[in-house]
């Protein structure tokens, strides 16, 4: 984790997004890049990565805002740089991934209002499914600055190992108990006994782990999901998705954009692809 790209609009679930992003960086000791987008009445900028000078008042507003996301950074011995964006309105958040050699990207999200579209104008669904790196997905500002309990979800029926390094590595950054959660639907139940060997045969190559092997059984993803990690007092939750996955595989994008919809956790999702 070098550097993590947080898109801002200054909003409360935003502010939220940038206090998670930072309690990563002091840990991880990686880069934080705020991104604002704004629309440029005077035509475009050239190419994402590239900032524009104006006067506007209004500009100079956005710029002080983010002057002070930068100054809070600083303040935590994070290094932090500002990134004023103007274009078109139609920018997307994965056109800015690449440029800034971003590989966490962290943003709010409003929850059951703003679902389909992120922050910035980018839609929520559109960005979990097509960005590569492993994006962290904030709704409301923590109740505590510690991650003690992650709870990673999956059918494990397909090699996770891509997400669960992610995973483990994010755990293991904040000393967090993980806890594997095979999602059992009762239309394709797996035994119980099946299902644990499932998992700990993916885990039997992590050491330094705190984990722990759950089963639920259910006919409800997201509702599985979010019952267990109410049970553990989970921090946060972690999905590994496919976009084209099939029945009985990875979850699919759909539950990770109900959990964004419905649970009050962060919400991490890495793309398997």
């Amino acid at each position: 984790m070098k550097r993590i790209l947080v898109p801002t609009d200054f909003s409360p679930c935003a502010n939220a997004a940038a206090e998670v992003a930072m309690q990563i960086a002091k840990r991880s000791g990686a880069d934080i890049y705020f991104l604002h987008l704004a629309i440029d009445n005077a035509g475009p900028a050239s190419v994402p990565g590239k900032s524009v000078i104006t006067n506007d008042p209004e500009i100079g507003q956005i710029r002080q805002n983010l002057d002070q996301l930068v100054k809070a950074a600083e303040a935590d011995g994070i290094n932090a740089k500002q990134e004023l964006y103007l274009g078109t309105g139609q920018e997307k958040i994965e056109d800015f991934i690449k440029p800034y050699q971003i590989d966490w990207l962290v943003m709010g999200s409003h929850g059951a209002t703003g679902i389909r579209e992120m922050i910035i104008g980018s839609k929520t669904q559109r960005v979990i499914r097509n960005i590569k790196v492993p994006s962290i997905v904030v709704k409301h500002m923590p109740e505590k600055a510690e991650i003690e309990h992650i709870v990673f979800a999956s059918n494990f029926k397909k090699d996770t190992s891509h997400s669960l390094n992610i995973v483990v590595d994010f755990s293991r950054l904040w000393d967090a108990r993980l806890h594997l959660l095979f999602v059992n639907l009762f239309s394709h139940l797996i035994e119980e006994n099946v299902a644990r060997l499932m998992m700990a045969k993916q885990m039997e190559k992590y050491s330094k782990i705190d984990y722990t092997l759950n089963i639920t059984e259910t006919n409800d993803k997201e509702f599985g999901i979010s019952k267990f990690a109410s049970e553990v007092g989970a921090d946060m939750i972690a999905v590994s998705i496919e976009s084209k996955s099939l029945l009985g595989r990875l979850l699919n994008p759909n539950v990770a954009e109900q959990l964004i919809n419905h649970s009050s956790l962060p919400l991490l999702i890495v793309n398997q692809k």
